[in-house]
């Protein structure tokens, strides 16, 4: 059995996670065998997840970034450049976000990735239910062990019998003189216990005290029967073995940790959930940052185009102006809402009653992107992809599953040979009057009175055609549990290749859209130097003006995009790996055998 503790553990180099540990490997050398060990072994070496020979070195690969030539070029007023365009200070917490559905004020609450994640894994709902799932499961283990427990019997009765004589005719009168009339109590107690090999043994005892009639010629007595049993039976073939009677306690062990794979599998959706959604809120914000700043500077160009329309502005010129600048501010609405809605995402992952979803409170995220370069070598992923992955781990326990299931079908097979044994010890009073208990029971320790029970049962269906079957059943289905195994590891390695990849790209993408955005500032930067010196503001200046302002903005957030995109892959590659938690200090301890 095995209780659940989870909470977050103090960094101390690398978390240890422990998941299915005191127990037992899931397929042992009693269960397994040669075929199924070399199916499993194929399917992790043909993914290249072998671990490295003992003394070979491991070479970590970091993904890389090429330094772009602008940037490079530029590099004497970079601390200028970046002046320009939108500026993400507090991830935006001043700018308002309209209003609300509900109409009130929206107080706005700072929250770090690490409390966002603090209060998912102690709050959410479908957390909450995969505990309560393994608890279930939990139960379900004590309730299949608890099968063999000893079972203490008891019970008493009365019984009164009056019956008419025989038909027969006695001279004298002495017709009723043979009518039978006596009551009996009775009482017993016992133990009975299922063993492990499949039988039951029973050890009773009973008393049993009976009163006769007086009216009769003779003058019976009254006496106590006491008797003492031992029986057992067991089946010698089929039914016979621990590995078929304790199947069900191993299918419930199973069903238990799977249950733990599944609610270590939720947390680490969860996590990796909790950590995407954070820096989609964060790129949500900055969209409203880069909206709020296209139409303060847009307006600014508007304005210059108003004051000029008696001199070199035309009104088409102004219309334009004014039809570009409401486009923006069209689209500030929409990044509103779209801040709005993700900050409800967050909150409803959350589940924190201090920011409820149908709260007023407006999340603002205050942590920056992780820019870092990562080491990897994609074999140590595979690696610990096949180690720590949730639904590997599932699979395997399915394999082990289907191989208990053929263990039983194979024993199915087998003809049903049962022997039945037992001795009783009888004892009865010999003292006249009442009688005696306690004469009884002398009877019984002089074992005066044995009586012994041996016996043999025998049955088998002619062709045996259900349990053949049955088995044959068995055999398919833990064949269909190894492919889903493998189709378990190529999903995951999919997974992991895909995730790593995107890794990689999103990090060549941050200065790739660095560069990009530099370039954007250092044309809104020459503009405005050429307008200080610019003699005449033509219309076609200020057009170009709002263009630069456009691509300036539009590159500022493919920035902010390629690191959330990078963030956002780490968090799916380590939750595919399998491990999120870890990364992320969070601890998931089983206990075995706790109370």
């Amino acid at each position: 059995m095995s209780r659940v503790r989870m909470g977050a553990l103090a960094w101390r180099g690398t978390a240890a996670l422990l998941l299915l540990g005191g127990c037992e490997a899931p397929i042992g050398t009693d269960r397994g065998d040669d075929q199924l060990r070399g199916a499993i072994e194929a399917a992790i070496a043909r993914q290249g997840a072998d671990p490295p020979a003992p003394g070979e070195a491991t070479p970590l690969r970091p993904v890389t970034q090429d330094t772009s030539k602008i940037v490079e070029k530029l590099a004497p007023r970079l601390a200028e450049l970046d002046a320009l365009g939108p500026q993400a200070r507090d991830g935006g917490a001043g700018l308002p976000l309209g209003v609300d559905v509900s109409d009130g004020a929206d107080p706005v609450v700072q929250v770090s990735l690490r409390s966002a994640m603090l209060a998912a894994v102690r709050n959410n709902l479908s957390l909450q239910g995969a505990r309560i799932e393994q608890a279930v499961a939990e139960a379900d283990v004590v309730k299949a062990e608890a099968a063999f427990d000893a079972v203490l019997l008891a019970g008493t009765g009365y019984q009164l019998s009056k019956l008419p004589p025989p038909p027969i005719n006695i001279p004298g009168g002495l017709n009723n003189a043979f009518a039978q009339e006596n009551s009996q109590t009775t009482a017993s107690t016992g133990i009975q216990k299922r063993l492990v090999s499949g039988g039951t043994i029973n050890a009773s005892f009973n008393s049993n005290y009976t009163q006769q009639s007086i009216q009769s010629i003779y003058n019976p007595a009254n006496y106590w029967t006491n008797s003492v049993n031992f029986n057992i039976n067991q089946p010698l073939l089929q039914g016979f073995g621990s590995d078929v009677n304790e199947a069900q306690i191993r299918l419930a062990q199973n069903r238990d940790r799977a249950a733990v794979v599944s609610l270590r599998k939720t947390l680490l959706d969860l996590v990796a959930q909790v950590e995407t959604q954070y820096w989609t809120l964060v790129s949500a914000r900055q969209q409203v940052v880069a909206s709020a700043w296209l139409v303060k500077v847009g307006d600014d160009v508007r304005s210059v185009l108003e004051r000029r329309m008696n001199f070199d502005a035309t009104v088409a010129d102004y219309a334009l102006a004014v039809a570009i600048v409401e486009q923006r501010k069209s689209a500030l609405i929409r990044a509103c809402l779209r801040a709005r809605d993700e900050s409800d995402r967050l909150k409803l992952l959350m589940n924190d009653p201090a920011a409820s979803v149908g709260s007023e409170t407006v999340l603002v995220p205050v942590d920056t992107m992780c820019q870092e370069a990562i080491r990897y070598n994609l074999r140590e992923a595979l690696v610990s992809t096949m180690e720590q992955n949730p639904s590997i781990a599932t699979a395997l326990l399915r394999i082990d599953d289907a191989s208990i299931g053929m263990v039983v079908a194979d024993n199915g097979r087998l003809p049903q040979l049962g022997l039945q044994a037992g001795v009783t010890l009888t004892g009865q009073d010999t003292n006249p009057g009442s009688g005696s208990f306690g004469g009884a029971m002398n009877e019984i320790a002089d074992a005066n009175f044995v009586s012994y029970l041996g016996q043999l049962a025998f049955s088998q269906p002619i062709g045996n055609r259900a349990a053949e079957a049955e088995y044959r059943r068995a055999r398919l289905a833990r064949s269909g549990a190894v492919i889903a195994y493998q189709s378990a590891i190529e999903n995951a390695v999919f997974t992991v290749k895909t995730s790593l990849r995107s890794v990689v790209a999103s990090f060549e993408l941050i200065e790739q859209t660095r560069a990009s955005r530099i370039a954007a500032a250092e044309s809104v930067r020459s503009l405005a130097a050429f307008e200080e010196t610019l003699a005449l503001l033509t219309p076609e200046f200020l057009q170009t003006k709002f263009v630069a302002q456009d691509r300036l903005a539009s590159a500022w957030l493919a920035e902010i995009d390629a690191k959330v995109g990078y963030n956002s892959a780490l968090a799916r590659l380590y939750n595919a790996m399998g491990t999120g938690l870890t990364m992320n200090r969070i601890d998931l301890a089983v206990i075995e055998g706790a109370p």
